[in-house]
């Protein structure tokens, strides 16, 4: 992934009230609190005098010749720093201005909201200077003082990416997601693209897959499905390959001709012709099968399916029947598969209900992964989420049925 590039914020908000000229620090001084001292007063004036020129540099050589001044006291060091900061940033130095600002805020003098103002400053001027660690702490101090705009956490995110501290890219990442959704706020789409890089430079699936969630979830891209279908195939034991393939096909996320195909054969193996004749032919028309193997694999399984489902079709409604008198729910359910294969959806739901009525289900878990989705093309959203949250345990489909439940929306 390419490195990331944001476009420059102004963090000066405030600036005037911060940087005020010495004539209305003094003011401000003799009202409230303290002011300059004599042995400061003249360079300050000179600088003053500067910045009404707009002599940038003569404000910086003023300024810097009070550092001869020895015992200066602490509201001379904060008032000469504050000005220093202005006029060397307006000079085009950016490390100046960054010393006198760390400076300035040592001083203790600030408020809280000018504090506030100051951290976005040096979390700017940091990551300006390439001095991510720096950056990224004022980053932090910010938030923690109560700021919730998103170039701060975007710089202070990018900053650790840089450090190529992947690890606290991650975890500053998921706090910030977290706080965006406890405001009810979208995150910014490049934060999630930070996401998905850290977490693939960590090599971690758990981490990856979870970005790609939340990218799914506010963002999507035309490969998330893909890569989401790519982890998940990466981490699913042999006997979850089919159900990681059926949200892959409902999602968009068949990668590749191979896909389809696989998940035909699966379908076919589990007594589900209707099924893999549905994913073939969405395969023919997607135009997959792009090699003589795949088109001569593909026409196999297609004659195969058309055939079984020709057996099998009409007499659905018999199986059911002698489904509905046996007492084991398990028969009920592969009925319901069935009718899910086909289309009839109101008759999956209700069979599939039947079945885990009476018990008897051997894998509850991917039933009610098969119910949810029953429901949700039924148009019963709400018994879908209802399905999706009663999967428990198996990792691989308690992340599919959180999949599954972004499409609920």
């Amino acid at each position: 992934m390419s490195m990331y590039r944001l476009k420059h914020w102004i963090v000066a908000a405030g600036l005037a009230a911060i940087l005020a000229p010495a004539a209305y620090a003094q003011k401000e001084a003799a009202a409230k609190g303290p002011s300059i001292s004599k042995a400061v007063a003249k360079q300050v004036k000179t600088a003053q005098d500067a910045i009404k020129k707009e002599k940038w540099a003569d404000c910086v050589a003023a300024l810097q010749s009070t550092e001869a001044v020895a015992d200066k006291p602490p509201y001379d060091v904060f008032a000469v720093a504050e000005l220093l900061g202005f006029c060397a940033a307006r000079n085009g130095d950016t490390a100046g201005a960054e010393a006198a600002f760390s400076k300035g805020l040592e001083a203790g003098f600030l408020d809280d909201a000018n504090r506030l103002i100051r951290y976005k400053q040096l979390l700017q001027l940091n990551y300006n200077l390439k001095a991510y660690e720096r950056a990224a702490g004022f980053g932090e101090q910010a938030i923690a003082a109560g700021n919730t705009e998103e170039p701060v956490a975007l710089l202070t995110a990018q900053s650790y990416y840089l450090l190529n501290d992947f690890k606290r890219t991650t975890g500053f990442i998921d706090k910030w997601l977290a706080a965006l959704q406890s405001r009810g706020e979208k995150p910014a789409e490049i934060a999630l693209q930070l996401y998905v890089s850290s977490c693939s430079k960590l090599d971690d699936d758990t981490c990856i897959l979870k970005a790609l969630e939340k990218q799914l979830e506010f963002h999507p891209r035309p490969e998330t499905p893909g890569n989401i279908t790519l982890v998940l195939l990466r981490n699913a034991s042999e006997g979850n390959t089919l159900n990681v393939f059926r949200y892959a096909f409902e999602a968009g996320g068949m990668r590749r001709g191979e896909d389809y195909t696989e998940m035909a054969q699966l379908s076919i193996e589990k007594g589900l012709p209707g099924e893999a004749l549905a994913v073939v032919e969405a395969g023919v028309a997607a135009n997959v099968f792009n090699t003589p193997a795949l088109t001569d694999l593909s026409k196999r399984l297609l004659s195969s399916a058309k055939a079984q489902v020709a057996a099998d079709k009409p007499t659905l409604a018999k199986q059911d029947s002698d489904a509905a008198a046996r007492k084991n729910g398990e028969i009920d359910v592969r009925i319901g598969q069935a009718y899910l294969s086909y289309g009839d959806y109101a008759k999956a739901v209700s069979t599939i209900e039947r079945g885990i009525a009476k018990g008897g289900v051997r894998n509850a878990n991917e039933t009610q992964i098969t119910l949810g989705i029953a429901r949700l093309k039924a148009g019963n959203k709400d018994g879908a989420k209802e399905a999706f949250a009663a999967v428990q345990g198996d990792q691989t489909l308690k992340d599919l049925a959180r999949l599954w439940t972004l499409r609920t929306r």
